[in-house]
């Protein structure tokens, strides 16, 4: 059922563009086929075959992403909904009240603007999402996600060698609501930026946790040096106390972009 998406993904030589776990083990094999919820077995194979899935990377977001275990979501429109994935603008349902045996079900979306179904049944659905995310893509990029980055050069090399020597620790709030970071450079070059995880527990209304990142300035810390600075974490979206700073992992080819590191401070 899902040999287009397979073929799709042999194609593609850029990592983490489709990110899936791959078939189940047999635990969660065994947690799908026994599940009480009367699944569509559309959605049911994904699992098996794919597990998680996060679908068409763009940045550090993904255009479709599904769940290998569907979520009970709280009432919506006096319903009961099943959330079993998400798209950048939605929320993907089914509608516990249409679920059927052995039968495939709508799909329903949850937007900024209310809730619609929007696919007979899940196969139809991830189709139709993946169709238009494709799209988003102009031909000479898809080109070259399906034949991958470039190898990083030696100076690339040195960048991802120096972030790993860079320590930095969130140590209070700036009165401006600016989160401070202490930053040390054990390494032996400058970086114009160190690329952070930013995520809080509130978005603006309706639109769930917030997760992104940030880039904080190093140019002006020199090896050995510590220094202080402060930096906007979405204040905006999150209060300071709600706000958690992470490490992003260590970067590959395909990540350029979306590593600040490897860009000019200028």
């Amino acid at each position: 059922m899902f040999e287009w998406l397979e073929e799709e993904m042999a194609r593609i030589k850029t990592r983490k563009f489709h990110l899936v776990d791959g078939p189940a083990p047999a635990e969660l094999r065994q947690a799908v086929e026994s599940c009480k919820l009367p699944l569509p077995p559309s959605y049911k194979e994904f699992v098996l075959r794919f597990g998680n899935a996060e679908l068409y990377r763009y940045s550090t977001n993904y255009y479709v992403t599904i769940f290998a275990g569907p979520r009970e979501a709280e009432n919506l429109d006096g319903e009961a909904f099943v959330q079993f994935g998400r798209t950048w603008t939605s929320y993907a349902y089914f509608r516990e009240s249409l679920l059927v045996q052995s039968k495939e079900s709508p799909v329903f979306e949850s937007f900024q603007n209310g809730m619609r179904k929007t696919a007979d049944g899940f196969d139809e659905w991830l189709k139709t999402k993946s169709i238009a995310a494709r799209k988003r893509f102009k031909k000479v990029e898809w080109e070259a996600i399906e034949a991958g980055p470039t190898p990083f050069t030696d100076h690339e090399r040195a960048v991802v060698a120096a972030r790993k020597q860079f320590r930095w620790r969130v140590v209070g709030v700036a009165p401006n609501e600016d989160l401070r970071f202490e930053i040390h450079n054990g390494s032996a070059m400058t970086l114009p930026y160190l690329s952070v995880g930013i995520r809080g527990k509130m978005r603006p209304p309706k639109t769930g946790p917030l997760e992104g990142g940030g880039y904080l300035p190093t140019v002006s810390i020199h090896p050995g040096e510590t220094r202080l600075l402060e930096y906007d974490c979405y204040k905006q979206f999150i209060a300071p106390e709600d706000t958690e700073v992470f490490e992003l992992p260590e970067p590959g080819p395909e990540d350029r972009e979306q590593y600040w590191e490897f860009k000019s401070s200028a």
